[in-house]
């Protein structure tokens, strides 16, 4: 199928996007999503906005503590660029399992979390990072959770997203990632775990963060159950404590994909995996 006729826009700054942007528009991005959605005709807009000429929403700053990405930050430049695996290894590594290498290419941070989708994997890895979005409107601007965002489904109407801001993993940080995947071209997510681990000097766990996606209406992370958790040694036991407890948190449906049942067992396996994956990541810092 063929796109309905619609107007299309291309400004060129931050300022004439937000004159510009009314009721009705529809911003477009890196189109992975919404290309396929026009073409189907499951979204009718009267107009398209371009954001690819906004210099203002690309960009990335790594600071020593923080990482602040831009809107257009496109999904293959968070796997190429050394200096991003380094600071967030976790969001680099989920990277590499979106789509196939044209929709890497192409998709861009900002339009994942503005399209929301409950299962994709660099939402998720922001909800485990507890990542902060900056917005712009017509009439102002503001910085909220992704957690949030995602809950909302998206964005306000007439808000952009600018930028992603997310702290930098710490040396001793360990990390994991994983993801089960559909079968076929696109590998669409089925379900994803991610997590962070920060050991004590005596070896004991000192830092905890997990998150799921495709297991609920939208992701969602350990929070402060990771408190009941922490000062214990991550032993094989302890690790399937953290993944048993995901899988309980998880609210899936039955889909074609998957039965909740099979996802809830899914969560903990992958759970267990990214948990071994963080702590032997996190180990030899404190050998």
């Amino acid at each position: 199928m063929k796109p309905p006729a619609f107007d299309y826009i291309r400004p060129p700054d931050l300022d004439e996007l937000l004159v510009t942007f009314t009721d009705g528009d529809v911003l477009l991005a890196g189109g992975q999503s919404l290309l396929p959605e026009l073409n189907e005709r499951r979204r009718l807009p009267p107009r398209l906005i371009d954001l690819n000429g906004v210099a203002q929403l690309g960009g990335c700053e790594i600071g020593p503590d923080r990482v602040v990405l831009g809107a257009l930050t496109r999904h293959q430049e968070l796997v190429d660029r050394a200096d991003l695996r380094a600071a967030v290894p976790v969001l680099s590594r989920a990277a590499e399992h979106v789509g196939h290498a044209a929709v890497r290419t192409r998709g861009t941070l900002g339009g994942s979390i503005a399209n929301a989708d409950p299962a994709a994997e660099l939402p998720g890895v922001c909800v485990l990072l507890e990542a902060s979005a900056v917005l712009r409107s017509p009439t102002g601007g503001r910085t909220a959770l992704v957690t949030e965002l995602l809950q909302a489904g998206g964005p306000r109407d007439r808000e952009v997203i600018v930028a992603i801001e997310l702290p930098r993993l710490a040396p001793a940080e360990g990390w994991g990632f994983r993801e089960l995947s559909r079968p076929g071209a696109y590998a669409f997510p089925v379900v994803t775990v991610s997590a962070t681990l920060r050991l004590a000097a005596d070896g004991t766990v000192a830092g905890l963060h997990a998150a799921v996606t495709g297991a609920a209406p939208s992701p969602y992370a350990l929070g402060n159950a990771a408190a009941a958790l922490l000062a214990d040694a991550p032993s094989d036991d302890w690790i399937d404590a953290v993944a048993a407890r995901l899988a309980t948190t998880a609210d899936p449906v039955d889909d074609l994909y998957a039965s909740a049942a099979y996802r809830r067992r899914i969560v903990r396996h992958l759970a267990h995996q990214a948990l071994v994956d963080a702590r032997r990541r996190a180990l030899p810092a404190v050998a």
